[in-house]
């Protein structure tokens, strides 16, 4: 069996389907932050838009009339676009990520790709899970080297919980070491186990052949042992959790579900990638991308909705990536061919909720009609290992075999190069969710450090909660809101810092 055919039909370990034995391997265990490399206990869910997503369709260029020349029949009208900046606009489907924008829970990084971009799907794929360039072939990932500062002994020893969760069929060499492959393998089949239980002997430790099987041989062997060693704790995990708000029943929605329960139920592994597809949109693109866009937003805004509920949202960063974009100009099928960069998006409420990067300059393209690389792929790379887990620059240098900056999303990043930005005014975010049930999340911004006092009345005017948050620092703060035996209705939030009062509206649902 081909890596691909493999990767394909390879989907296991259905958290609501059948349980897979542990097999013990007599291998000892370790908790996940073993070398002190790893500084947090954050989470990143990684989402690939795998077929190349059409940029200036999500992101619409709404003052330039280049755009519009270029698609007369793909343009998406300003009118009918979803307005987020003066110049800019999103796909009328992406209704809860303009919300998510507004509230700060959302950032944009404009133009990301590479130079000298490969337009094949699989090349320009691997050049992305491997961070290599379009120079060079590289044969482990940069999520493997990355969780290999970890656990350099790794698969020696084993930890508790999963370092790496895929799903779906993207790319498994994003997860590669030099010794093996850090993914356990999740899906909504028990394939992967038939595959396995039909074929593997307990303790087999014949070499694999000096072959190309071989190779293939010695990959198989890999994701079956982590699948087989972490078994147990997943379908754990997943009995524990618990989804509190309802998914789509779509593709995503689905993967985005079961992250959420495993989260939920105390499974510590640091990434999760999952993978959507349908993305290469050569034909009829119009209907297809309505739908695409509004399976990502509706999945997302899901997750974001049960993390939140449940008081795990400062946790958890998604951001999406795609092996390229698409060209500017519509092609004779109404649709578009391969392009070079896109918009990457991040969600999570640990964002500064800006925009990085301009619209593309449209007048200036190369001479295949492509957009210009505003951001390497990269610098997303550096600031989920920099920012997000705290990984020293020199750490991730190292990784990346070159030294990337990271972009300025990441409202408290843990690395030092880039401090917590100082918010301008005293603010107070839309709490989040909002109707909510059992727990929504409070956001404040203050320009200086400052008591913080919350007080929540019910709609009648008495006092049903009150929080003294003691002596703030400048920054941004959190407070999870969860009620005990309050009755459904609204609520007012009332948050006091600064000698002044800020106030908002929540709806309690029991």
């Amino acid at each position: 069996m081909k890596r691909r055919d493999f990767i394909k039909t390879a989907t296991a370990l259905s958290i609501a389907g059948t349980k897979v034995p542990l097999l013990a391997f007599n291998r000892p265990k370790h908790l996940r932050k073993s070398t002190g490399n790893w500084g947090s206990d954050r989470i990143v869910i990684l989402i690939k838009l795998n077929g190349g997503n059409d940029g200036l369709n999500t992101l619409i260029p709404i003052q330039d009339s280049i755009y519009y020349n270029k698609r007369p029949n793909l343009g998406i009208k300003a009118s009918d676009a979803l307005p987020i900046q003066y110049d800019t606009s999103f796909h009328p489907s992406l209704v809860n990520s303009q919300n998510l924008f507004q509230q700060g829970m959302m950032s944009i990084v404009h133009g990301v790709g590479y130079n000298h971009s490969n337009l094949s799907h699989f090349r320009s794929s691997d050049i992305w899970v491997t961070a290599s360039g379009a120079d060079r072939v590289w044969n482990t990932g940069w999520l493997g080297r990355m969780l290999t500062h970890d656990y350099p002994d790794y698969p020696a020893n084993i930890p508790n919980h999963p370092i790496g969760i895929q799903m779906g069929s993207a790319n498994l060499l994003e997860f590669q070491t030099e010794e093996t492959n850090m993914a356990t393998m999740l899906g909504n089949s028990d394939s992967l186990y038939k595959i396995i239980d039909e074929n593997y002997v307990i303790g087999s430790t014949d070499p694999a052949p000096q072959t190309y099987g071989g190779e293939e041989l010695n990959y198989l062997r890999a994701i079956d042992e982590s699948t087989y060693e972490f078994s147990g704790v997943i379908n754990e995990a997943g009995g524990k959790g618990q989804n509190t708000f309802e998914y789509p029943e779509t593709n995503l929605g689905l993967q985005l579900a079961v992250a959420a329960k495993l989260i939920s139920g105390g499974l510590t592994t640091p990434v999760y990638r999952l993978n959507f597809g349908g993305f290469d949109t050569h034909a009829n693109q119009w209907n297809d991308h309505i739908d695409l866009l509004q399976e990502l937003d509706q999945a997302v805004f899901a997750f974001l909705k049960d993390m939140g509920s449940q008081g795990l949202l400062d946790k958890v960063l998604v951001v999406t990536t795609s092996e390229f974009g698409r060209r500017v100009k519509e092609n004779g099928s109404v649709g578009t061919d391969h392009g070079t960069a896109g918009p990457t998006f991040l969600y999570g409420s640990s964002l500064r909720g800006d925009i990085i990067g301009t619209q593309p300059n449209l007048s200036d393209l190369n001479r295949a009609g492509n957009i210009s690389i505003q951001h390497d792929y990269r610098q997303i790379y550096s600031t989920i290992m920099q920012d997000w887990f705290g990984l020293a620059r020199d750490t991730v240098t190292q990784i990346l075999e070159e030294s990337y900056d990271a972009v300025p999303v990441i409202n408290e990043p843990l690395s030092t190069d880039h401090p917590s930005a100082i918010p301008s005014a005293f603010k107070l975010h839309p709490a989040f969710p909002n109707p909510f049930n059992p727990a929504s999340e409070i956001r404040i911004e203050l320009p200086k450090a400052s008591q913080v006092k919350i007080t929540i009345y019910n709609i009648a005017g008495r006092i049903v909660m009150e929080k003294d948050l003691g002596y703030k620092p400048s920054g941004y703060h959190r407070f999870t809101l969860t009620p005990k035996g309050w009755a459904s209705g609204t609520y007012i939030i009332q948050v006091e810092a600064l000698q002044s009062n800020l106030t908002q509206r929540v709806t309690y649902i029991k």
